[in-house]
């Protein structure tokens, strides 16, 4: 038979559990604004049954004890999580990338009366005035000032679009730096969480850490994140396991448990590329290390900057540092072609020859100049020898000094069908093409970010308006616990009076 105190045994449980009900709510209520805090639930159980013998001896469960508060987790949506990481990891790379391409397209400066397309226009349309008088001066002069205009801007925009692959590498490294630090706080992270668990301690605000760490680890490089659960004892410890894709397929293990890997970046033997490797968590330093191509996050949008669009010699198909330097190569080799069929005035001489040729545009070493080739051409400029003797340029298809013929198949070659001013124009327009791709994917997956990330919201974000509710239910809870507590002090104070002689 129950004691006499079974009663307010009862109603303290009540009022124990009603307190904590409380005070969930109210830590809840606490971190509505905290970025990354997951609401929090209290799990209520009846505590074990009195067991009273029956008529044949048994004990069989008949009066509940109370109630007691079994744990207090976070409500968290996994597959959430998971959807959450993977879109955040699009819309970082797509975010950058767009914010790269327009930094590229700027340096072009197109369509506008600064841009290459229009000093090009001016250089040809100064090879038309000359043709019409041929022996000018003023005319030739003119030819060669905007010639060198043409090579200086080419030069100009060559370092442009380095510049930007170069401060995408520089952000790459730093992000890189950072994943590093962050895949060690996450073994640690998994280490402690587990050490909790393990001795029956539910650890939320570690847990909320750790899940915040992920997220932040998603918007740099693409991850995939599982869950491993190990039993011990009675109790059950859960650790995070984050993969990310190597290049040829395949995956590298950045964390497992209490081990972390690392990335390393590294210029490639020859370009402005950047290689990206690892090193893995559970098989550490390999020879050669595992190779990364990665696809998502910042580390992806400047991997593919560097490697891909600026490669100016692209493993299959082409850039835009190939195609730009395409287009400038084709320029290169027709002026110089069209000049070396031409006649200009030997200064030594005094007389019209075509023999030796004299190419119009060279390209700039640190000793002087040498001939133009595909793999110098950015460093195109004015031959030296047009710079200091403007009759060098050739006017003429004959040793006639009135023939303009050749300075009218030069400003021709702004109408070529498929010619450089066409190249050009092609690369300025795959370039905008790219800066609208780029941001009609960020707009896509921007949108469906936002949509997972309510969902998200809604099943582990706090409502002011839900714990308000809670708030009274507990507080009720616990005004009726203490009812019961005074109804039953009243009781034993009458019993006691009672039995008083």
């Amino acid at each position: 038979m129950p004691s006499a105190f079974f009663g307010l045994d009862i109603a303290n449980t009540a009022l124990s559990a009603a307190q904590v009900l409380m005070d969930v709510a109210g830590q809840n209520i606490a971190n509505d604004a905290t970025p990354g805090y997951s609401q929090q639930t209290a799990s209520l159980v009846a505590t074990p049954p009195y067991a009273q013998p029956d008529m044949g001896g048994l004990y069989t469960p008949q009066l509940g004890t109370g109630v007691e508060v079994q744990s207090v987790n976070r409500v968290r949506a996994n597959y959430l999580d998971g959807l959450f990481r993977t879109t955040q990891s699009d819309v970082s790379q797509y975010s950058n990338r767009a914010n790269y391409l327009q930094a590229l397209q700027s340096v072009l400066n197109e369509p506008g009366s600064s841009g290459l397309s229009s000093t090009l226009d001016r250089f040809f349309s100064d090879y038309q005035t000359l043709s019409q008088n041929p022996q000018s001066s003023a005319a030739r002069t003119v030819v060669q000032q905007d010639g060198e205009a043409v090579a200086a801007q080419i030069q100009q925009i060559y370092q442009g679009l380095q510049s930007v692959g170069q401060q995408a590498q520089n952000q790459a490294t730093l992000d890189v730096q950072t994943v590093n630090s962050d895949l060690q706080q996450l073994a640690n992270l998994n280490q402690t969480i587990a050490q909790a668990q393990a001795i029956g301690q539910q650890p939320n605000d570690l847990l909320d850490q750790r899940d915040n760490l992920l997220d932040s680890l998603s918007k740099l490089i693409n991850i995939n994140v599982t869950t491993k659960s190990t039993s011990v004892g009675s109790y059950v410890t859960s650790q995070v396991t984050v993969t990310t894709p190597a290049s040829g397929g395949g995956a590298v293990t950045l964390v497992d448990g209490a081990q972390y890997g690392s990335l390393s970046m590294s210029p490639a033997s020859s370009g402005p590329q950047f290689t990206l490797t690892a090193t893995d968590a559970v098989t550490g330093p390999v020879s050669p290390p595992p190779a990364l191509a990665p696809a998502g996050g910042s580390i992806g949008a400047a991997y593919q900057l560097v490697n891909q669009d600026l490669n100016p010699s692209p493993s299959s198909g082409q850039s835009l540092m190939s195609e730009f330097l395409g287009a400038v190569d084709q320029l290169a080799n027709q002026v110089n072609q069209v000049q070396s069929q031409g006649y200009y005035l030997d200064p030594t001489t005094g007389q019209y020859v075509n023999s030796p040729a004299v190419d119009f545009f060279v390209a700039q070493t640190s000793s002087g100049s040498t001939a133009l080739t595909q793999a110098n051409v950015q460093n195109i400029e004015v031959n030296p020898l047009i710079q200091q003797n403007i009759d060098y340029i050739a006017a003429g298809a004959t040793a006639n000094a009135g023939d303009g013929a050749n300075a009218t198949a030069m400003a021709d070659i702004a109408q070529t069908q498929g010619g450089p001013l066409q190249q050009y124009a092609a690369f300025v327009s795959d370039m905008g093409a790219s800066v609208d791709l780029s941001q009609n994917l960020q707009s896509t997956s921007n949108s469906l970010l936002t949509q997972i990330t309510s969902q998200r919201e809604q099943t582990s974000g706090v409502s002011i308006n839900e714990q308000m509710t809670n708030l009274i239910q507990a507080q009720s809870m616990y005004t009726a616990a203490a009812k019961v507590a005074e109804a039953m002090d009243s009781s034993l104070q009458s019993l006691l009076s009672a039995i008083q002689p």
